[in-house]
């Protein structure tokens, strides 16, 4: 009997690895008679992630990680071949970037550490930037810090890190997300640079800066916009560690046992 195709451990690197990864797998699975077996496939596939591609598959839901045929979709979203650069990234507005008020025009109360509260639990845990988009830790030290700044008509969440600033955003996991109620699409929290408008998170796939509305409790309460004329809100939920933005809660965590539902909040600092 001949040596069943090698398959070499996926670090990440690039899209080229991406794609000879997802070829190696699907050729070990004909070899082993399982090519229409997606959970086989997809348990097979998690033994072979390394490095940052290991701590990707970490953090994504349940149902992706045992489903090779969502999973092939992830890792295509998450390394994506190159296209052309000038095609315009955010979508839809604010399309282009946002001056940044920092002479009075931004609330300094609105500024501090963000963090997340879940609501069953009454559990806090801080957002971390990790790799290219976030999660969550109980250390507030690993905590991002972010400040409201009214620009282009919307209060937008800009994130400080010493002297340099970027934009929080939505960033959705799939070219075409149903960004409506009772659908279970969900979003990363990216970060999106000031000057280049590019997000961390480089997929392709749209995002958009997150507008919101903050309210007397300190409560940040994000949304998407559709159009000038129309909204919806991001509810925030989170699976272990990690962190999703999804327009209708109920439909995200029916299928999923081990997701919770939560909310921002800023955290006031000195």
């Amino acid at each position: 009997m001949s040596s069943p195709p090698l398959v070499e451990r996926f670090k990440g690197t690039n899209w080229e690895e991406c794609h000879e990864f997802i070829l190696a797998i699907r050729t070990r699975a004909m070899w082993e008679g399982k090519r229409r077996d997606s959970a086989w496939m997809a348990d097979f596939a998690a033994n072979y992630f390394w490095h940052k591609a290991l701590s990707w598959h970490c953090r994504l839901p349940e149902d992706v990680r045992e489903d090779w045929s969502k999973l092939e979709i992830a890792l295509t979203d998450r390394w994506p071949e190159p296209e052309d650069d000038d095609k315009p990234q955010i979508n839809p507005t604010p399309a282009a970037a946002p001056s940044l008020n920092r002479n009075g025009g931004a609330d300094r109360s609105l500024q501090g550490l963000l963090k997340v509260v879940l609501d069953e639990l009454n559990t806090t845990y801080y957002v971390r930037f990790a790799h290219s988009f976030c999660g969550l830790t109980t250390d507030a030290s690993e905590a991002i810090r972010v400040r409201c700044n009214f620009a282009s008509g919307a209060t937008l969440l800009e994130r400080t890190v010493n002297q340099s600033h970027s934009w929080l955003a939505a960033h959705w996991t799939i070219p075409s997300p149903k960004i409506e109620k009772g659908s279970d699409d969900y979003a990363f929290l990216s970060s999106v640079d000031t000057v280049s408008l590019k997000s961390s998170w480089t997929s392709g796939t749209p995002f958009q800066l997150i507008s919101c509305t903050v309210l007397d409790n300190g409560e940040v309460v994000p949304v998407w916009k559709k159009d000038d004329a129309s909204k919806i809100r991001l509810f925030v939920t989170t699976i272990t560690n990690s962190l999703y933005l999804v327009t209708d809660a109920e439909a995200f965590l029916q299928p999923r046992s081990s997701a919770k539902r939560g909310k921002f909040f800023i955290e006031a600092t000195e």
